[in-house]
């Protein structure tokens, strides 16, 4: 008799613990459960538990044993027990969070949609399309900045991931102005060295095209430009890939440097006009000053003044220097 195969689940990093969460979440009284407690939570609200009774009414479960039984595998898990009753631990509110996030809205898409930015690299106006999790931003007119050789390739700017809920009752402005935002704020969790989805540790690197083709995009790495910064989670495996611009604009001597200069690096979700202008005015230029190991110098200049980050091969800032006009 053959040996039985290992389960993949085996080889994660939380070990029998993800494969024990996979397990009681394969079940339809447990998933109506965290639902139930999901509908009585409030944020701040001094007590959202539910008795028993109440949670097993709402369920619609005649059987008390076997609803016990459900109750009692979550419990601990992704329900809290408490003396007046049950609710969600932090853990089951991720799981339901993750669940609506996802599920916001149904089969939402959005057809390519103008919207008030034009291309920065030709002028030409930019359109956005949804589809399948993703905010695929590209101009009408020129190639963009890379290509990933989807249905969206054509003339790319950017490619944002955003769940679905997220297109509830927006704009198409605001759709691009929320996938901005929802991806900044996961580069910068990352570049601090945690992860936003599971809050373990990150990889982050300089990618560098070692036979770039500087006409265009590039046919080896798809880019219009030679460098890009990748960073991703050694536990959950989610990733943000980005310009080195981006990883140098977050340094705090760079947003000083744009605050004086009149540009705030802030912005709320109907803030695609101060996303164009940081587009606009505070644009970078990367020099390559090290092949190995791989070192950049990421430079903004504004009203003739310049700002210059030098990035090391894990994005760490090794130097800044600032010159006036």
């Amino acid at each position: 008799m053959s040996e039985q195969a290992k389960s993949p689940l085996e080889d994660l990093p939380a070990g029998d613990l993800a494969i024990d969460a996979f397990e009681l979440l394969a079940n339809e009284t447990r998933l109506a459960i965290l639902v139930t407690l999901w509908d009585s939570y409030r944020p701040f609200a001094e007590d959202t538990t539910l008795p028993f009774s109440e949670l097993r009414e709402r369920v619609g479960t005649t059987d008390s044993g076997q609803f016990n039984y459900h109750l009692d595998r979550l419990t601990d898990h992704f329900v809290d027990a408490t003396d007046d009753g049950y609710r969600l631990s932090d853990a089951g509110l991720t799981v339901v969070r993750s669940v609506i996030a996802g599920t916001g809205l149904e089969e939402p898409t959005l057809e390519p949609t103008a919207v008030d930015m034009n291309c920065k690299l030709c002028g030409s106006p930019v359109e956005i399309a949804y589809e399948d999790g993703w905010v695929y931003v590209f101009c009408t007119e020129c190639e963009g900045l890379w290509t990933d050789g989807g249905d969206h390739a054509r003339g790319q700017l950017g490619r944002f991931s955003l769940p679905p809920a997220a297109l509830a009752d927006r704009t198409p402005e605001e759709i691009y102005a929320a996938a901005w935002l929802t991806t900044f704020q996961k580069l910068y969790s990352m570049i601090e060295g945690v992860c936003p989805t599971c809050s373990g540790p990150i990889e982050c690197s300089m990618v560098v095209c070692e036979n770039h083709d500087d006409d265009g995009i590039c046919g080896n790495c798809g880019r219009n430009t030679r460098g890009a910064a990748q960073l991703s989670c050694d536990i959950c495996k989610e990733w943000v890939q980005s310009p080195l611009g981006s990883i140098a604009k977050y340094h705090p001597a760079v947003v000083g440097f744009c605050y004086r200069h009149g540009l705030e690096l802030q912005y709320g979700v109907d803030g695609l006009a101060q996303i164009g202008r940081r587009l606009d005015e505070a644009g970078s230029d990367v020099t390559f000053v090290s092949e190995t190991p791989p070192r950049a110098d990421v430079t903004t200049e504004m009203d003739g003044d310049e700002i210059r980050v030098r990035l090391a091969e894990d994005l760490t800032v090794l130097d800044v220097t600032e010159r006036t006009a």
